[in-house]
């Protein structure tokens, strides 16, 4: 509406010009009043830009927050959980035993000393030859003081046995059973590197 107030004024103005005789300063107004129009779209347009360009960064996609390389890690990030891997122990070696009179009788004694000499318990097991992994006896040595010793103690089954835990790097002395029927048995050291020798029995 304003525009075409000013058009229809600028006519009235050229045609009381036209009769004035003064059509110069008619056509001057004319040009001023469309300048002033022309700044003011110019105007508009930049405005609505500037708006368009303050509108853009809020309808861009969220960055992605995927840590790159070197960059510091989130403290509150998961750690994996470390795996261990389970190595069974080797088992322990069946070495020799040396005994001195491994040829005896039923409650006769006999020998048996370490050839590595390490420090063991006064304790051995006694177990029939034809089958080594049953023991028969656990044979207690001959500890010094102890006129107790040495002896033997027939394996049943039974938990709560006691045994002296005199330990020595030997050799010591052993006690074959009274009611041993004769044959060959197996000896063996029942802790540290086994060792085992034969024992026979008349």
């Amino acid at each position: 509406m304003p525009d075409l107030q000013e058009d229809l004024q600028a006519l009235a103005d050229r045609r009381a010009a036209e009769s004035a005789g003064d059509f110069d300063s008619v056509l001057t107004a004319a040009r001023t009043r469309k300048r002033r129009r022309t700044a003011g779209l110019t105007v508009i347009g930049a405005a609505a830009v500037v708006a368009a360009v303050a509108i853009v960064p809020t309808l861009r996609p969220a960055a992605n927050n995927t840590p790159v390389a070197e960059s510091p890690v989130p403290t509150n990030a998961v750690v994996p959980p470390q795996v261990s891997v389970h190595t069974e122990q080797p088992a322990l070696k069946v070495g020799p035993l040396s005994l001195r009179s491994a040829t005896t009788v039923a409650g006769g004694q006999f020998v048996a000393a370490f050839p590595d000499k390490q420090v063991r318990a006064a304790t051995f097991s006694l177990a029939s030859a034809s089958k080594p992994d049953v023991a028969l006896y656990t044979l207690v040595a001959k500890i010094p003081g102890d006129p107790t010793t040495p002896y033997a103690v027939r394996m049943t089954g039974e938990m709560g046995m006691s045994v002296p835990s005199y330990s020595g790097p030997g050799p010591y002395t052993l006690a074959v059973p009274k009611a041993l029927p004769a044959g060959s048995y197996q000896v063996c050291t029942l802790d540290g590197a086994k060792l085992c020798g034969l024992v026979t029995v008349k």
